[in-house]
């Protein structure tokens, strides 16, 4: 008996860990090249990912100000089209990690996912990056996702959006992330 508790535990373990897509979302073949992401015109384009395998299994779920816009698992990205101006951008996992961009009509900006160990779940931190560091990063390898319209994911209430805006004031001092460190995003068209 327990033998069968002990395989039956291994296989729930082993099916979580491994999984298909993430929570709420699809995967779309073929994976594209992340450097060739162009925003919608007079839109920006965000993408999100993970360029690791570390902590593959564990989900973390990103927002928009409140709307859900993704979930990160493994080796991974997805795009979100976004309209120009400042945006809190907030990635949910046993911590909230929560960034302020500015975003500029026609330009693409990509943010690291990164997972670490936690207490009890993992901990993830948002870092800016250009095209070609996310994908060296990637190795050229990725699953691309795209959010499940049939079951997507809840968006973040007024009152924890609310709380995770008062924090990144209280701690970052309100500035957009990529006017502080003046960080060079990719615009395709110029790039090509």
């Amino acid at each position: 008996m327990k033998k069968i508790f002990l395989s039956a535990m291994m296989i729930c373990l082993v099916s979580t860990l491994i999984g298909c897509a993430p929570r709420y979302m699809v995967t779309k073949n073929p994976c594209p090249d992340v450097r060739g992401v162009v925003p919608s015109q007079g839109k920006s384009a965000l993408v999100i990912g993970r360029t690791t395998t570390f902590g593959g299994g564990v989900n973390i779920e990103n927002y928009l100000d409140k709307k859900f816009i993704g979930t990160t698992k493994g080796r991974s990205f997805f795009v979100s089209s976004v309209e120009p101006g400042l945006h809190h951008v907030t990635a949910r996992a046993e911590n909230t990690e929560t960034v302020l961009l500015n975003f500029e009509p026609d330009k693409t900006y990509y943010l690291l996912n990164a997972i670490r160990m936690g207490v009890i779940f993992a901990r993830t931190k948002y870092y800016l990056m250009n095209a070609q560091e996310f994908y060296n990063d990637m190795d050229g390898t990725c699953n691309f996702y795209e959010a499940d319209k049939s079951s997507p994911g809840a968006d973040l209430s007024d009152e924890e959006f609310t709380y995770i805006v008062d924090k990144y004031k209280n701690e970052q001092g309100g500035a957009p992330l990529n006017q502080i460190i003046k960080y060079q995003v990719v615009n395709p068209t110029e790039s090509k």
